[in-house]
């Protein structure tokens, strides 16, 4: 069985050279395209209420984000809504109604408002402004207690190319790879031949 399958790469291995090639250009125009959405919405902060923001669902659409991020962020943004993480800074707005200081931040931090603190205007994968209207228990805050929180986000990538060396039997290779999550496929090259592949799986991760 071995046997026939180097048969075959032996006699293919021109095809098979051109299907890596194709499958390597279409993985690098789908990720082009993909980091192109992500700097739109990297580039255009999110206004999302308090309830949004605990829908995993609406984070994804509304953030162009991965279901693990999405689940992720989920849980950070309820660690701090819960108050049990501190803002690492509060500035005041003026405006009539919390909903209405919340489009007045957002413009802010989209035009890169240099009366903003420097928390907010750093640079992140992300950014949502969420108006609190109510506490933790559902209830109405008064007006003195509402407030508009900005989340500065940066993701987890869940997408990689990557380009590297590898020694096999004291010949050094170049290596193309990519990966995505815990999947990554390997492709090795000598010259311009190629000389095989190598695919892995990460079985625990933390």
């Amino acid at each position: 069985m071995l046997e026939r399958v180097k048969q075959v790469v032996t006699e293919r291995k021109m095809a098979l050279l051109v299907i890596l090639c194709l499958l390597l250009a279409g993985i690098a125009y789908a990720v082009g395209r993909h980091s192109v959405s992500e700097q739109t919405a990297a580039d255009k902060p999110a206004v999302m209420t308090r309830e949004e923001t605990q829908d995993k669902a609406a984070l994804r659409a509304q953030l162009d984000i991965s279901k693990s991020n999405a689940e992720a962020l989920q849980k950070r943004l309820a660690d701090v809504q819960a108050g049990r993480r501190a803002p690492t800074v509060t500035y005041h707005v003026t405006a009539p109604t919390v909903e209405r200081a919340a489009q007045v931040v957002e413009r802010q931090i989209r035009t890169d408002d240099p009366t903003l603190p420097r928390a907010a205007r750093e640079k992140s994968d992300r950014t949502v402004v969420t108006p609190i209207t109510q506490d933790k228990d559902g209830k109405e805050l008064p007006a003195e207690e509402q407030k508009v929180d900005v989340y500065k986000i940066n993701l987890r990538k869940d997408h990689r190319i990557k380009a590297g060396a590898s020694v096999i039997d004291g010949k050094a290779l170049m290596s193309v790879g990519y990966e995505q999550g815990r999947f990554e496929v390997l492709a090795h090259f000598d010259g311009s031949r190629y000389k095989g592949a190598t695919v892995t799986y990460n079985i625990i991760e933390w």
